[in-house]
């Protein structure tokens, strides 16, 4: 009982020594914006309008033909050895235009013997459904297939029997 409360206090102190740290970077980096903001206020108050838009002008081309030319060259680059864009050819599976039906093996057999011991496990399986719910339920959720499966084996000895 007083562990659990020590260890809370030790994880409040975890997180508000963290807060605390990323407080102070974020509070050193506001002002750090705070001081190139008045550095550069101060730098630009002297300057009239016209000069302030040529220069914003003369900003933004010369920022744009930079990323202009980064993105141009990335593509185009002639010593490149493999090209930036490139189509190729893709992969297709193997069983891509198959239904699935086909993973039923014909060839597949189930002889008496097994099939009487899948009865057996059927009937058991529905005796814990009405008597003990909760096994079968734990049953089933650790093999949700399980009774599917069955089913299909039944299937394949009764499709046996009819040929």
């Amino acid at each position: 009982m007083f562990k659990k409360k020590k260890k809370e206090i030790q994880s409040d102190d975890k997180t508000t020594v963290s807060d605390k740290v990323a407080g102070k970077i974020a509070g050193v980096g506001i002002k750090a914006q705070q001081l190139f903001a008045d550095n550069m206020n101060r730098i630009f108050m002297k300057t009239d309008f016209k000069r302030l838009k040529l220069i914003l002008i003369f900003f933004c081309v010369s920022a744009g033909g930079y990323s202009i030319f980064l993105i141009v060259n990335s593509v185009l680059s002639p010593e490149r050895k493999q090209k930036a864009l490139e189509i190729q050819q893709m992969d297709i599976p193997k069983h891509f235009n198959k239904s699935g039906d086909e993973t039923i093996m014909p060839e597949a057999t189930i002889d008496e013997q097994t099939y009487l011991q899948i009865q057996d496990f059927r009937k058991y399986m529905d005796s814990l459904k009405l008597n003990r719910t909760n096994e079968y339920d734990s049953i089933l959720q650790a093999r949700p297939g399980l009774m599917d499966s069955v089913q299909v084996l039944e299937q394949i000895y009764l499709s046996q029997k009819q040929k």
